[in-house]
């Protein structure tokens, strides 16, 4: 007996030691507020806890740019979050400066079935969700629909148009489109600037709630919009279409991360685990329309034409932009650009 029960309890220490570290505990994740944040908490929170019994995820409601500097000023050893969700022009800032740890499929397994396009070069931070960008119209205000970007500059759109503006990480994405397509270099931003400069009068917003306002008012004819919101005007009878550009499209992405000095990070990253999960993205996509990370969720029949991005050659046609380079003095120079040259001040 003694000999079974020591064989026992080496069985268990080997089984704990190939587990790997307790998932339990309680972890910080960033939030956006709203129908977002409901989402969160009735469904995505309940979920995970379920899964995991002795965790507790607390949720930091707010927006991308307070997180970051959140952390900042807390330091990379005592962050106030254990997962940042959050767009990549911000954490991009942030991950350059070491904030978050390297995710590998040992701690993230669902990460193997990850678009490859929707991984960071260096693991350190993975996409989970996508809100493609393209082109949304009026059907019953234009003539003439659109086919790619460089449509946007036909006359008959004049006065009619609506662009994000420099505060909104679409504004900076749209200058690079716009000096990818005429001058060859996502980078030659001063190119782009002047080439939207044609486009005046248009309409500014700094949130993409305020073009949804737009669109439906008939304010704004033709603008620039992401698929999901596009999808979910249509559901509520605008009469509204959505384009996928002939040159690509850009992307809202919700950006996942697990920060380098969290205190509970075998929990974090089984939360960053659960949200690749092709059950709870299917819970995403249904719920808001994204379009999911992970390859092995199937997108058919009428969610398919809520969700017209979601193949690999559309996922593909995704451009990704150097925010690196963005971060390190184009950002500011962007923006005093823009706010010389468009805003006028």
């Amino acid at each position: 007996m003694r000999k079974i029960l020591a064989l026992l309890s080496v069985v268990l220490v080997v089984a704990g030691v190939a587990a790997g570290p307790a998932v339990r505990g309680t972890i910080v994740v960033t939030s956006y507020g709203g129908s977002w944040e409901e989402f969160m908490r009735k469904v995505i929170v309940p979920g995970f806890e379920a899964q995991h019994p002795g965790t507790k995820v607390e949720l930091a409601v707010g927006l991308s740019r307070d997180w970051i500097a959140k952390l900042r000023a807390a330091g990379r050893d005592n962050p106030p979050y254990d997962v940042v969700i959050a767009n990549t022009v911000w954490v991009s800032a942030a991950r350059i400066e070491g904030f978050f740890e390297t995710m590998t499929v040992d701690r993230v397994p669902n990460l193997k079935d990850v678009w490859p396009e929707l991984r960071n070069p260096r693991d350190n931070g993975v996409i989970f969700a996508v809100n493609p960008l393209g082109i949304a119209y009026r059907r019953d205000l234009v003539r003439t629909p659109p086919k790619r970007w460089r449509d946007l500059w036909n006359p008959e759109y004049r006065g009619k148009l609506g662009i994000y503006s420099i505060n909104n990480s679409a504004g900076p994405m749209f200058i690079m489109m716009t000096a990818r397509i005429f001058a060859d270099d996502p980078k030659n931003f001063r190119a782009g600037v002047e080439r939207i400069k044609e486009l005046r009068p248009f309409r500014q917003t700094d949130f993409s709630g305020d073009m949804e306002k737009l669109l439906t008012a008939g304010e704004v004819h033709i603008g620039i919009l992401d698929a999901p919101a596009a999808s979910r005007l249509k559901q509520q009878g605008v009469p509204l279409e959505f384009v996928v550009p002939l040159e690509g499209m850009f992307m809202f992405e919700q950006d996942t991360n697990v920060t380098v000095g969290s205190k509970n990070k075998a929990t974090a990253f089984a939360f960053v685990n659960y949200m690749l999960d092709p059950a709870t993205q299917e819970k995403w996509a249904r719920q808001y329309f994204v379009t999911p990370a992970n390859r092995r969720v199937r997108i058919t029949g009428d969610l398919a034409r809520l969700i017209p991005v979601h193949t690999g050659p559309q996922i593909r046609s995704i451009v990704k932009w150097d925010w690196e380079w963005f971060n390190r003095g184009a950002r500011e120079q962007m923006i005093e650009l823009w706010n010389r040259e468009i805003v006028g001040r």
